[in-house]
Order: C-alpha cells, then sequence, then structure tokens
C-alpha cells in the first residue's frame, strides 16, 4: 500500500489501539480496555500497565529487527580476514575513543557483549560515543545496553503483578538508545567491510553549519520532507524564529552523527543545547531514540499513550522534570509555544 492509499483508506484505524488500550499479545486476549472507566484486562493490566506495555511490544518489535541486521554483520566481518584501511580504522578508532591498533579487537569484543544475554557489564560504547549525560537511565540509576537480555526484559511487563509502568517506560527509551548505538555501529562495521567512508550511505553532515551554537530543529523523515499539514504548519512556524537552523535526515541515519558534530563544533553536550525534533515516521524508534538523547520531541502520527493519564504526564511533563525534555504530538495545542521556549532558551 502507497501513503497516498495509507491516508485514504475505506476503514479507520482502531480507536482503541490509537490509545495504547488494546492488547492482543497471549491468547487470552484481544483485550480492549474502556477509556472512559476503571477496568482491567484479562490478565490483570490495568491502563497504566496496558499502555506503557504496548510501547514495550513495539520496541521489541524494532528491537528484534534491528539485531537481526547486526547479528549478520557482525558475522560477515568475523568472516573477512582482510585489514580496512588505516585511514578509517584511525577515523573509527578517534570516534570510539581507543588506539587505533586495538580497534579490530575493540569491535569483537563489544559485539559479542552486545549480543551476550548473561553479560554482566553494559556496552563501552555508550560511554565512548557520549560521554556526557546524555542517555536516560532507567529507575535503578543504571544505564542499560542493547543486549538480548534486554529484549526479554521488555516483555517482562506480562506479569502485571508487581510491574511498574514507569519503570518500563525508562527501559524502552534506553532500548531505543541502544538500538541507536546498534544502527550507528551496523554502519561502522559495514564501512570497514566496504573500506569505504560513512558519508557513502547516502547523507553527510551540512556543511554549512554556523560556528556558534544556536537553535536548530531537526526534522527526521522518511520520505523527501514532512507531508502533514500539521507539521508542514508547525515547521514554518518554527523557522520564523530569528537564528533557527533547519536540518532534515533521513528517519535516524545520522543521528548520532550529527549530534557529535554540533558537539564537536560548538563545545556543548547535545542535550544542552537549544533542538527541537520533528519526527514523521509509523515507526516507534525514530521517536524514542531523540528523546533518550535528551531533545524535546514532537511526532506524527503520535504515540499511542493517551489512554493512560500516568504515561502522558511521563512523556509530557515527566520527563521534562527529569531529562529536561519532553514529548508532544503535533496535534497538542501548547507544541509550539513549549518548543519556542527551547529553542530560545
Amino acid at each position: 500500500m502507497n501513503p497516498v492509499d495509507q491516508e485514504s483508506r475505506e476503514f479507520p484505524p482502531c480507536g482503541y489501539g490509537l490509545l495504547g488500550l488494546c492488547c492482543s499479545d497471549c491468547l487470552r486476549g484481544p483485550c480492549r480496555i474502556s477509556p472512559f472507566e476503571k477496568t482491567q484486562a484479562l490478565c490483570g493490566a490495568e491502563s497504566d500497565l496496558l499502555v506503557a506495555g504496548n510501547l514495550c511490544r513495539l520496541v521489541a518489535r524494532e528491537f528484534v529487527r534491528v539485531l537481526k541486521s547486526f547479528t549478520q554483520v557482525v558475522s560477515e566481518f568475523r568472516k573477512r580476514s582482510k585489514t580496512p584501511s588505516k585511514a578509517l580504522t584511525e577515523s573509527l578508532a578517534r570516534k570510539y575513543g581507543i588506539p587505533g591498533k586495538e580497534l579490530i579487537p575493540f569491535l569483537k569484543k563489544e559485539t559479542t557483549r552486545l549480543l551476550d544475554p548473561l553479560a554482566d557489564q553494559p556496552s563501552l560504547l555508550f560511554s565512548s560515543l557520549f560521554p556526557e549525560r546524555v542517555f536516560s537511565r532507567d529507575h535503578s540509576g543504571k544505564r542499560c545496553g542493547p543486549r538480548l537480555g534486554e529484549l526479554f526484559g521488555l516483555l517482562s511487563w506480562e506479569d502485571p503483578e508487581g510491574a511498574d509502568p514507569e519503570a518500563l517506560l525508562w527501559r524502552c527509551l534506553d532500548s531505543a538508545a541502544g538500538m541507536l548505538i546498534v544502527e550507528e555501529l551496523t554502519r561502522d562495521i559495514l564501512s570497514l567491510l566496504s573500506q569505504a567512508g560513512q558519508e557513502n550511505d547516502g547523507w553527510a553532515i551540512p556543511p554549512n553549519l554556523p560556528n556558534l551554537p544556536q537553535p536548530v530543529v531537526f526534522s527526521l523523515v522518511e520520505t523527501e520532507h514532512l507531508r502533514s499539514a500539521e507539521m508542514q504548519r508547525l515547521a514554518t512556524s518554527l523557522r520564523e524564529i530569528s537564528g533557527v537552523f533547519s536540518i532534515s535526515l533521513p528517519g535516524t541515519k545520522g543521528l548520532i552523527r550529527l549530534c557529535h558534530s554540533l558537539r564537536e563544533k560548538w563545545h556543548r553536550p547535545i542535550s544542552d543545547l537549544p533542538v527541537a525534533v520533528l519526527v514523521e515516521s509509523p515507526r516507534i524508534l525514530p521517536i524514542l531514540a531523540p528523546l533518550a538523547l535528551g531533545l524535546a520531541t514532537v511526532s506524527d502520527p503520535s504515540l499511542p499513550i493517551q489512554g493512560s493519564k500516568k504515561v502522558e504526564d511521563f512523556f509530557y511533563s515527566g520527563l521534562s522534570n527529569a531529562t529536561g525534555n519532553f514529548y508532544l504530538p503535533v496535534t497538542d495545542e501548547t507544541v509550539l509555544s513549549r518548543l519556542s521556549r527551547v529553542l530560545v532558551s
């Protein structure tokens, strides 16, 4: 089905699903919880847990896709014995903060650790790529890693007894950060295999980045430009703010490289810069990844969270209290004013 067909389809999407209040994860369902009454699914999950759990399910589904691609690249990488070019090896060594001669052993060790569900330590890739306080943390204060154990951890919400919806939401953000790192590492390993630089993946850092920090709007899109009328109006209004610099990215591709470029050029952590992110994607990773990086994010379509006041509060205001950023759907009436305050701060 092409995008035009999706917009003009005869049957509307499931209203319960848009709220995050329907579930088909087990054979006792499908279950749907009323948004107007205090009810439970057949497993005992109430609305807060059901909405948070549905986000976990979406994240876990993308986690599997990312890990499948990653394991294939890692397998091919280990089969090759050809030595990568010295220039590329040194470039990646600088990126990950390790001696160039140890890059290959480092990547082999880290890829093994990433995929080991019994690993005691998270991958060093987190601290090497972003040494500052950037990634969100779970309720225990420990930074999660994109291991197989985390994938199974995302599914722990299916036992509603004693489950904490807020802890699941932090886990979703940490896992999204992990997927972002895995995608970046996958591109790096591919560059080692192909003996080519990362610029050949179809996206490059904008050459006209200003020399001094200024407001920046990232647009993460899967088409050539923003398509929804609401998002176009919002982007137009934000560009009218004095000094705003606009950058369009093909999904999450290049997001880490762009964040690094801004940090190196402006000498400030990305989470401390006046950055707003507009996301137009049916996938959950492009929405949660910038949130995990500490960036204020608006999306269309919206996250399916309106069936839970607790989950809404977590994204709309709770993140702001914890990490200084927030999430809003593009249809929220406060979206322009809140993003404007971010960009002029």
